[in-house]
This record gives C-alpha cells, structure tokens and sequence, in this order.
C-alpha cells in the first residue's frame, strides 16, 4: 500500500534533504507525519535520519497508532502528531524539528507561553491578514512520557481554533499545516521569527 503514495513520500524525503541542510534535523532529531486518508497516517520510523530518508524509513498508521503497514516503529512521538490530527481534522501534515533558533528559544524564554506581535511574516499563518496581530506559542516541559505530553497538548489546544505550533523546552518545535507545502511554510516563518527575538535578545532590545 505504501507504494501507492509515492509522491507524497517524495515530498518528505526532500523534505529531509531540505531541512538537514539547514541543520533543522541532526542525528536522528525530528519527524514528520501526513495524513493519507481520513483514518491513515504515513509518519517517519524511529530513529532513522531525515537527511537519508527512504521510502522503507516510513510506515502508515491509523488513528489510534496501530501500525497497518511496515517493518519499523514509528517515530517515539506518533502520539503528539496524533493528538494534532485529532484536534484539527483540516491538518493533513505535521513536522518536527530540533532547529538552533526553536530549541535555544525555548532555553531562554522561562515562562511557558512566547508571545509572537508586530512581525510582517505573522501573515503567513492561515487566517492572518494584518501584522497588527499577536500569537502566542506554548512551552511544554519535556518529557519521555509520551502520553502525559500528548495530554497537556490536548487540554492546551482543544479550545483553540486557529493555533500553529508549540515549542518543548530544549526539544525544538511542533507545527502543523493543511499540506505538507503550508506546514513546511510555518516553519519558516517560526525559525525567522524566533531568530529576530533572539537576536534582539542579545542585542538588549526587547525583554522576551
């Protein structure tokens, strides 16, 4: 079955390639997911390297994690990427990266919420039609318990109607898009963004 979604699998493997050359995704870090059907996930297999995906680096699950095609383990956190599918139906991508700029601001930002304001680039996030808005990213401690953190997810989320991601303490960042196009976008916009609040950071110009 797997075969029958090449293309989309395509896509992530340049993904990978994208992404571990801007140092998005070192060592076995991050993983990315995409929803075939309505009850079918593709996400990335534990422990492989972004950079040199292959389409046996991949398996499908349903929504529940029950693994329906492959021969590895999906990723440590299928149960974080399952938790966005099931808050957001419209979501058909969700990417994780370990990036420089999400992991050291999630160290230098104490509090657990990030508030995003002013930037021209907010614009890029669906249904933000002006830079006169502000968003607030969430931190979440991180943690190898994988059901505790998808439950935290679900009770910070479940009210919210337009969200884009979250940050876990020195573990980069979550989001998500309605293709793997937009979701791929967010995170460009995140990892400039977070770059400008650092650097003004350092700079002395804003207290984050």
């Amino acid at each position: 079955m797997i075969h029958k979604y090449g293309e989309i699998l395509k896509t992530l493997i340049d993904l990978g390639k994208d992404f571990d050359s801007r140092r998005w995704v070192p060592a076995t870090s991050g993983n990315f997911s995409v929803k075939l059907e309505e009850n079918l996930i593709c996400i990335t297999a534990s422990g492989v390297h972004k950079g040199y995906l292959k389409e046996e680096d991949f398996v499908i699950i349903d929504l529940d994690g029950r693994l329906i095609e492959g021969t590895k383990r999906s990723s440590a956190e299928t149960l974080l990427h399952l938790s966005i599918y099931k808050l957001f139906p419209n979501v058909r991508s969700v990417l994780h990266v370990h990036s420089i700029n999400s992991t050291l601001i999630s160290v230098i930002k104490r509090e657990n919420i990030l508030r995003l304001q002013g930037y021209e680039l907010l614009k890029g996030f669906r249904g933000i039609m002006t830079h006169d808005v502000c968003i607030d990213v969430p931190i979440f401690e991180n943690s190898q318990d994988m059901m505790e953190l998808s439950e935290k997810i679900k009770n910070y989320f479940e009210k919210l109607k337009n969200s884009y991601g979250f940050l876990i303490r020195k573990h980069g960042i979550y989001t998500w898009g309605e293709s793997i196009t937009e979701a791929a976008m967010n995170l460009e916009i995140f990892d400039f963004i977070f770059e400008c609040e650092i650097k003004l950071k350092i700079l002395g110009g804003l207290k984050l």
